[in-house]
């Protein structure tokens, strides 16, 4: 019997210089640090499980990490954005992987293979507390609040339960500007 490869390959899997001509030749395609075949669909499963050994289970991928897994944006941030709860006290040396603490209730984390992942409702909620607002930040809410069916009124109750979170009035301005003032 033959052996089956994995849903998605690394250079543990095969040769990188195999990986990188099985690209060439259209059979593969780069998902974050890995390769999947382009005959896989391209879900939040897999770009979670791409990136399942540099998160861990302790953290959630965030931001705009969150949103590249549930498919906002074209391709995996080069540096990772997590979060853990903020009783957890968790400490981590790895330099490509930013987490940070913060208040977040179990509800807002959804689990996607191997990998905690905020919810297309608090990774909008995120992407609009946000310091660095920006045309790319405004499109992933855009895309979110679209394709996922982010109710901005579900966003808006993410505020008022926060009450303490950092951003929260800058992220319900900038909900006001994106969607129907009356809706929010």
């Amino acid at each position: 019997m033959t052996p089956t490869l994995p849903r998605l390959l690394t250079a543990r899997d095969l040769p990188e210089v195999e990986l990188q001509a099985a690209a060439l030749d259209g059979e593969v395609c780069r998902v974050a640090d890995s390769w999947a075949s382009i005959a896989d669909p391209d879900d939040a499963w897999r770009r979670a499980e791409a990136l399942a050994d540099r998160l861990g289970t302790v953290v959630v991928a965030a931001r705009g990490t969150a949103a590249w897994i549930w498919g906002a944006r074209a391709a995996a941030p080069r540096r990772l954005e997590a979060v853990v709860p903020s009783w957890a006290r968790h400490r981590d040396d790895r330099s490509d992987v930013m987490v940070g603490e913060v208040l977040i209730d179990a509800g807002e984390i959804s689990q996607v293979g191997r990998v905690r992942v905020t919810t297309p409702t608090r990774t909008v909620l995120d992407l609009l507390r946000a310091d660095d607002w920006s045309a790319d930040a405004e499109r992933l809410v855009r895309t979110l609040l679209v394709e996922h069916h982010v109710d901005p009124r579900r966003v808006t109750g993410l505020v008022r339960r926060h009450g303490r979170l950092p951003g929260r009035r800058r992220a319900a301005t900038r909900l006001r500007t994106l969607v129907d003032p009356l809706v929010v």
